[in-house]
């Protein structure tokens, strides 16, 4: 090292590098691997400001239309009125907002263009095209355009503003007025209702994408260590400080991490450009939202490719075996690693992720946290165990004369890092696959009954909140749902249970005899009766009548009616037919809901979490996979080389496939059946709180296929050895 130095020296350490790349054993394979690591990593930090981009727009754009209510700027003048109330397509919820201008010069909401002449409505994109099969086109009144991307918070929101008739008219009244929009306080409304908070996607993100993430990369740049410690040892011969180490490190990782890093964010880049449809969910991310945010984005990926650069220096150190950058058997690495474990174990226990939790977003980053913490460090007290394991099998095995034993017990006891790597990716796979499972099971018992009455029923009970309507009103509504149709008055009175009645056309329209007037208890086992009476009136035992559907001046002292629409299962046009006739005669913003409708969007939208979990997970798992591969791969190749000559002294090839079986196949089947243990304490959290249920037989299949890739990876590792030892001959080294 005497006569370079300076840039001369920088420049040598690095094409050193580049060389070491680009030739050498395995250098294709670490090329691949940390190629592939860098981009899932460039990704995930990506993705993470994303997250924060797509949060921002929402919240600007919530607050920006967001009504300012005069009862909460009492200063300020009345312009318009604002009543909200909500629907369903397809089962999934949607709010509709009724608007009337109050003053000639009133800005419209943000969003629209002009207010909506009466009897008019605009609906956001998304609504207009999930609801098509329906006619929601012309369900509030007359189509008059859509809403723009500055109204929505987002491009798949399901939103609609209507104008009432000026026959409707007169409900407003005082509470409703507003004096324009943009409220830094806003009461939710549209999507702004269900979104998962921020900070819970992020906590996902990073544990389902992150975690796998940076074991692919711990694995990737661990791939063919032997030459490069080798190489490390040579430059500290020569008299080589962490400097020149680090320049030959980083020249022999530049490479591969840059074309990571550039196929990771063509991903970002595309987002930024245009809206794209997240699959499985049903989001749209919106363009203009992340082209917004492109240059922390794109400072996050670079952020990702440097700090692989920088673990690539930090993970080979000046001394040691060359195999393991880190040393569990130590006493002090022991004990770290065992306390990190289990206070990521105590973390994610007192965690309450029910829906009524006090902070649900702490507890879920609080979970998250617990559970990359237990993930992350269970690997290396496995390889702890395997030490110690290696001792004890190395000691018998030179009692018993068993040579596969005593070289697998050397190799367990001297390389943990080895196991460790090769033990991660199974203990991160069957993490994920539990987390995985349980948030896709996680739902409540009523939720979950509620969508067995929406498949078995669809729209073909239909329940509708109004106002009390004059009888011209209630006539015209009967009408235009049709004969077919039966229009009943679900009546409810705080001494009597409630009553179902209608005329006895309804009541044919059911196929049943017309009941007396007196309120009778019906046994006829129509289900969509029986579940009417088990969801409006807690029980199946429904009480029906005759009787006229009450209107204004009939029944004084009610001011809300509840109407109920029964018709054929298979009738397709029910679902858009009445909900039109209800906005076009049944006043202001009548709520219009199949049965079970409440619970049913509960249900829903634990739906939308776990088609959010299941994506972020099936990218975790192919990572966990790739790590898993590329780990086999890497030590196959030095575990060939290694043990190749021990043929020429053993004489047979039974000691390759003894020792191949002890020193792969045993720490992956240990780490399956830790890992399965673990994940099943990490999900009593969610099963307890959570509304999640346990799968054992998923467990069961999970042990099961790690102790199968057990076997295969002992086996093809001792074939490899065979296949290796036929071809060695001795070399100068």
């Amino acid at each position: 090292m005497g006569r370079l130095s300076g840039r001369g020296l920088t420049r040598q350490l690095m094409a050193m590098g580049l060389r070491a790349s680009k030739g050498g054993p395995g250098h294709r394979l670490r090329s691949l691997a940390l190629a592939l690591a860098t981009a899932f990593l460039c990704c995930t930090a990506g993705t993470v400001v994303i997250t924060m981009a797509a949060d921002s727009a929402k919240q600007n754009h919530a607050q920006a239309r967001a009504p300012r209510f005069t009862g909460k700027f009492p200063g300020e003048r009345a312009v318009a009125h604002w009543r909200e109330s909500g629907d369903t397509v397809g089962g999934l919820q949607h709010s509709v907002i009724f608007i009337e201008p109050l003053t000639p010069g009133a800005s419209p909401p943000p969003g629209l263009s002009a207010w909506p002449r009466p009897g008019q409505a605009v609906l956001s994109p998304a609504l207009a095209a999930a609801g098509q099969r329906e006619g929601i086109s012309d369900r509030y009144g007359r189509d008059a355009g859509r809403i723009s991307a500055d109204g929505l918070t987002s491009p798949s929101e399901r939103l609609v503003y209507v104008r009432p008739t000026a026959a409707t008219s007169p409900e407003w009244d005082e509470t409703m007025e507003i004096s324009g929009f943009g409220d830094p306080d806003p009461t939710p409304f549209g999507d702004s209702i269900g979104v998962v908070d921020a900070d819970a996607f992020m906590a996902a993100v990073l544990g389902f994408l992150g975690l796998p993430a940076a074991v692919l990369t711990v694995v990737a740049l661990r791939c063919g260590s032997a030459a490069r410690d080798r190489r490390t040892a040579l430059l500290d011969a020569l008299g080589g400080t962490w400097r020149h180490r680090a320049l030959v490190c980083v020249g022999e990782a530049l490479w591969p991490v840059g074309a990571g890093a550039f196929i990771g964010t063509v991903p970002l880049l595309t987002a930024a450009y245009t809206d794209i449809a997240v699959p499985l969910t049903g989001y749209t991310l919106s363009a203009a939202a992340v082209r917004a945010w492109l240059p922390a984005v794109l400072l996050g990926a670079a952020g990702a490719a440097a700090a692989v650069l920088v673990t690539s220096v930090l993970l080979h150190r000046k001394k040691g075996d060359g195999r393991s950058p880190r040393t569990p058997a130590k006493d002090r690495v022991k004990r770290r690693y065992a306390l990190l474990c289990a206070f990521g174990l105590v973390l994610a226990m007192p965690v309450d992720l029910g829906p009524l939790a006090p902070d649900y977003r702490v507890s879920i980053v609080q979970y998250a946290i617990g559970i990359v913490l237990t993930l992350a460090t269970l690997p290396t007290l496995i390889a702890w165990s395997m030490t110690a394991l290696g001792r004890r099998l190395a000691g018998r095995s030179i009692a018993k004369r068993y040579p596969g034993g005593l070289i697998a017990g050397r190799w367990l006891q001297a390389y943990p890092g080895v196991v460790a790597r090769l033990v991660v990716a199974v203990v991160v796979g069957l993490g994920l696959v539990s987390q995985v499972q349980l948030w896709v099971s996680r739902t409540t018992v009523a939720a979950t009954e509620a969508r067995q009455t929406f498949d078995a029923l669809g729209d073909s009970v239909l329940i509708i909140r109004s106002r009390v309507q004059p009888a011209s009103h209630i006539k015209a509504f009967q009408e235009e749902t049709g004969r077919e149709r039966a229009v009943f008055a679900l009546l409810q009175d705080r001494r009597e249970p409630p009553v179902l009645t209608g005329p006895c056309a309804s009541w044919k329209a059911v196929h049943l005899p017309c009941p007396s007037a007196r309120p009778t208890v019906l046994r006829d086992g129509d289900r969509r009766l029986s579940e009417l009476g088990r969801w409006e009136t807690g029980t199946p035992d429904l009480r029906i009548a005759t009787g006229a559907i009450p209107t204004k001046g009939e029944r004084d002292g009610i001011a809300e009616i509840k109407l109920v629409v029964i018709s054929d299962p298979g009738d397709a046009s029910a679902a858009g037919t009445v909900r039109e006739a209800a906005y076009r005669h049944l006043g202001t913003a009548p709520l219009v809901n199949v049965l079970a409708g409440a619970q049913l969007g509960g249900a829903l939208l634990d739906e939308t979490i776990a088609n959010w979990v299941t994506l972020l997970g099936l990218g975790g798992l192919l990572m966990a996979a790739l790590a898993a591969a590329f780990s086999a791969l890497a030590e196959f190749q030095v575990f060939g080389s290694r043990l190749a000559p021990v043929g020429v002294l053993a004489g047979d090839t039974h000691v390759f496939r003894s020792t191949a079986l002890w020193y792969l196949s045993v720490p992956i089947g240990v780490a399956g059946c830790a890992g399965a243990v673990v994940s099943a304490v990490l999900g009593y959290p969610m099963v307890t709180t959570g509304g999640a249920r346990w799968a054992p037989e998923l467990t069961a299949v999970t042990v099961m296929g790690s102790a199968m890739l057990a076997i295969c990876v002992g086996l093809a590792g001792g074939q490899g050895v065979v296949a290796r030892a036929r071809s060695w001959r001795p070399g100068a080294d």
